[in-house]
């Protein structure tokens, strides 16, 4: 398959097909697993179940009202295509939600099943991980939160912004303890344990969609026989590996330092290889993204 085909599949069978992906399954988390436990997640979406708890406003409602000036500001700071894809995706959620909300009495929740609530917090953070993730991979976002960010990323390059994210949705949650009425000395914290557990799962699997299948080791070895561990980590691993010269600084003897990357599942074997050589010194660093020869084609 040539780089146009692919290309033109992308574009108009994998991009359509993680937007709607993405803004239904988020109508389906709130109608489903968020609004009938009496809990919130994070960003707007949070806040609009919270809003609807108390006054009967849809949240789908509020998805929109809330996204609307940020999505302007995305289009004139971030880019057409970003808010395109991001907009669709939003107002997919929100028709959704206000549908749902509509005909509710036809589509049934897991309150319906009587399961554990936990099992609900952790169905919406996977779901919702999913989701997210499929709409990073092309290019686009959840909305509220995940654009403000950006906008901030785009102005303060050198900033750090996870804090401010992570401070936003902090807020948002605990402040469902207001929201949320109920009895008992610490009942008070159930919808935050739950919103938590969410969270926990959205970004867990969030993360290992997005990096996770791609994750490998490197190691960088410092030794005196570089020659012979070198062909017993490309012989037995079918691994490469880079060899510089080193000095060092508290003997200022010369070694060897030697780079190899490896999947996770060769690590019991590279331990094997590595304690034939005892004067070895050696540690990993967890590699989050791997691209090239014999990782990716």
């Amino acid at each position: 398959m040539t780089a146009i085909a692919r290309k033109r599949i992308y574009n108009f069978l994998i991009v359509p097909f993680a937007i709607i992906f993405s803004g239904v399954i988020r109508a389906v988390i709130v109608h489903m697993f968020v609004a009938p436990f009496d809990f919130a997640t994070s960003g707007v979406t949070g806040i609009g179940v919270m809003i609807e708890h108390v006054s009967g406003f849809s949240a789908g409602w509020t998805t929109i009202i809330l996204n609307a000036p940020l999505l302007v500001l995305s289009f004139i700071f971030i880019g057409k295509r970003f808010t395109v894809i991001s907009g669709i995706s939003i107002a997919l959620s929100a028709v959704g939600m206000i549908l749902m909300d509509a005909y509710s009495e036809y589509v049934p929740t897991y309150a319906s099943t009587n399961a554990n609530p936990i099992f609900a917090a952790v169905a919406a953070g996977v779901l919702g991980g999913v989701g997210f993730a499929m709409m990073i991979r092309v290019g686009g976002s959840t909305g509220g939160s995940d654009i403000i960010a950006m906008l901030i990323q785009k102005k303060f390059q050198a900033t750090n912004i996870s804090w401010f994210v992570y401070g936003v949705d902090a807020v948002i949650i605990f402040s469902s303890i207001f929201v949320y009425k109920s009895d008992g000395a610490l009942s008070f914290m159930t919808p935050v344990m739950m919103a938590l557990t969410e969270e926990f799962s959205h970004a867990m699997i969030g993360d290992l969609i997005l990096t996770g299948f791609k994750t490998a080791l490197k190691f960088e070895i410092i030794t005196n026989q570089p020659e012979e561990l070198s062909a017993e980590l490309i012989e037995k691993l079918d691994r490469s590996v880079t060899c510089s010269t080193v000095t060092g600084m508290y003997s200022h003897n010369e070694k060897s330092l030697l780079i190899c990357v490896i999947r996770k599942r060769q690590l019991g074997d590279f331990n094997k290889i590595l304690k034939k050589y005892p004067d070895t010194f050696a540690y990993v660093i967890d590699a989050r993204e791997v691209f090239g020869e014999g990782f990716d084609r």
